[in-house]
């Protein structure tokens, strides 16, 4: 079963959060799992326009990589960076697959409600057919007055057809 948790456990965070993620196969490529992923906000943050919202995830599981876009056709749009060298690198537009990346847009609206986010699509290669993913994930975005980033969610125990939903890592008011 999949589950996360927040790193630090203390973190807090009241504008930007990691949403619904999930694991499912595609109808097309048998050999590749597709990954979607929300970024998300409060109702109240809905109508905002961030100058960059930025995506990170690191795959924790040997020999699994993502690539860009899903594999039905779901295209990831954005700046794709990769870590090299202690920098992240734009590689566009070839979007090698990778273990750690930064998906960058520029203008965007994250809308909220925990099902309705900047979904962000992706490939997940080299999982294997019972295998579970485990990666790290969070996001941050600037605005023109403020910069603000979620807390880092670790995701463990990921099989496909499972997901985790809502607001992940936000502290109960």
């Amino acid at each position: 079963m999949a589950t996360y948790t927040k790193e630090p456990s203390t973190c807090e965070s009241e504008i930007l959060f990691i949403g619904t993620t999930g694991l499912r196969h595609p109808t097309v490529h048998p050999d590749t799992v597709e990954m979607y992923i929300d970024v998300v906000a409060p109702d109240h943050w809905s109508t905002t326009y961030f100058e960059e919202v930025s995506l990170y995830i690191e795959v924790l599981t040997a020999g699994v990589k993502l690539a860009p876009g899903a594999a039905d056709g779901n295209a990831t749009i954005g700046e794709w960076s990769v870590w090299e060298g202690g920098d992240w690198v734009v590689k566009e537009p070839g979007r090698p697959p990778t273990d750690r990346l930064r998906l960058r847009r520029f203008k965007e609206r994250v809308t909220g409600g925990g099902i309705n986010g900047l979904t962000i699509y992706l490939s997940v290669t080299g999982l294997p057919e019972a295998g579970a993913l485990e990666l790290n994930a969070y996001c941050d975005a600037i605005y023109a007055v403020a910069d603000t980033k979620s807390c880092r969610i670790h995701m463990q125990d990921f099989h496909v057809g499972q997901k985790l939903t809502g607001f992940l890592g936000r502290t109960p008011a």
